[in-house]
């Protein structure tokens, strides 16, 4: 089990799966990524692909607006 953030490299216990790509995420940064223009597309095609048995979907990727949000959350300290 990945114990680092692939986004912030934060050391970390708990981890889950970003919604947009199969990055591991820190709980910091998945509330961040919560918050990002693209995260409801992004689940909702995840959704989809399980819906049509596409269990290793490996996300939508990062468009340039939820990879620009998501660096000024970090650099801005993150969800708190």
């Amino acid at each position: 089990m990945p114990t680092t953030c692939h986004r912030c490299r934060a050391s970390t216990t708990v981890t889950t799966m970003s919604k947009f790509n199969t990055d591991t995420l820190c709980m910091s940064c998945e509330q961040d990524e919560r918050l990002a223009p693209g995260y409801r597309e992004a689940c909702r095609v995840e959704s989809d692909a399980v819906r049509s048995g596409d269990y290793n979907f490996s996300g939508i990727g990062l468009s340039s607006a939820d990879t620009k949000f998501l660096a000024e959350r970090r650099k801005a300290g993150g969800a708190q």
